[in-house]
């Protein structure tokens, strides 16, 4: 009988634990973000999750002037777009990626004129 009672209070408890993760699985991806060209950026907006347990994402921005080449790593959780956008200083042409696990791409684009932005995004699979 306390056995039972023991298996049900931990059942009870690892249940209520879960509940403040909207990602209990913790499914996510590493993905690299890089952006490439010459010169500087006047910025760069990326997505990332804030952990592996939560089902979201939200951007960040970073102000320049930013030299090049710029990477961050980050995760995102399954099912969520992986994004970079990138602009500029002047003229100068940009080029990003989006990586896996450092090493796979899963998106690549160039700007499409100079001093114009780039960008790159993918929805993560689930």
């Amino acid at each position: 009988m306390i056995k039972k009672a023991l298996t049900a209070a931990v059942a009870l408890a690892a249940a209520f634990g879960l509940a403040g993760c909207s990602n209990p699985t913790g499914k996510s991806w590493a993905i690299s973000y890089e952006v490439t060209g010459s010169g500087t950026t006047t910025g760069i907006t990326y997505s990332q999750s804030v952990d592996r347990y939560q089902d979201d994402s939200s951007d960040h921005q970073l102000t320049g002037p930013l030299g090049l080449p710029w990477k961050q790593d980050v995760i995102i959780s399954a099912g969520r777009d992986a994004k970079v956008t990138a602009t500029p200083t002047g003229d100068a042409t940009l080029s990003c990626r989006i990586l896996l696990d450092g090493s796979k791409v899963l998106a690549k684009a160039s700007a499409p004129a100079p001093g114009k932005p780039v960008t790159c995004s993918k929805t993560t699979d689930k």
